[in-house]
């Protein structure tokens, strides 16, 4: 009998996706309620609701950092699908990053005890592109 290949996503990518509704969808539409206050600048609180999340946004997917939630929820997940995912063996943590509840999604090869970034793990390691 032969694996299917898992169907079910990542936690992070659920966090990027609420982040990207946030920035295209949601943010567009406190506008015209923020125009209402006469003492705040409508259009520093829109670059501020669409800014914020594709920073998020772009720290999430560039270097894998997300809430310590989110961090601890993709690990689990990460260390339990490694083995039908990637050609070597691997393990994921989490370390803590510069900002307080944000956290870096690791990967430690397990034989050689190497850090690997991320996008070396998923272009060199993963079984999804050969």
């Amino acid at each position: 009998m032969s694996k299917t290949p898992n169907q079910s996503r990542a936690p992070r990518i659920w966090w990027e996706l609420c982040l990207f509704a946030f920035a295209f969808i949601s943010a567009p539409t406190l506008r015209p309620f923020v125009s209402q206050v006469s003492w705040i600048d409508p259009s520093w609180i829109y670059l501020v609701a669409v800014g914020l999340p594709l920073v998020l946004l772009c720290l999430s997917f560039i270097f894998d950092i997300s809430p310590t939630l989110v961090g601890r929820a993709e690990v689990s997940f990460q260390n339990r699908h490694a083995q039908d995912t990637y050609s070597i063996p691997v393990q994921f943590k989490i370390i803590k990053w510069i900002v307080p509840g944000f956290s870096r999604l690791r990967a430690i090869r397990t034989d050689t005890n190497e850090t690997l970034s991320a996008w070396s793990l998923r272009m060199n390691h993963s079984l999804q592109v050969r």
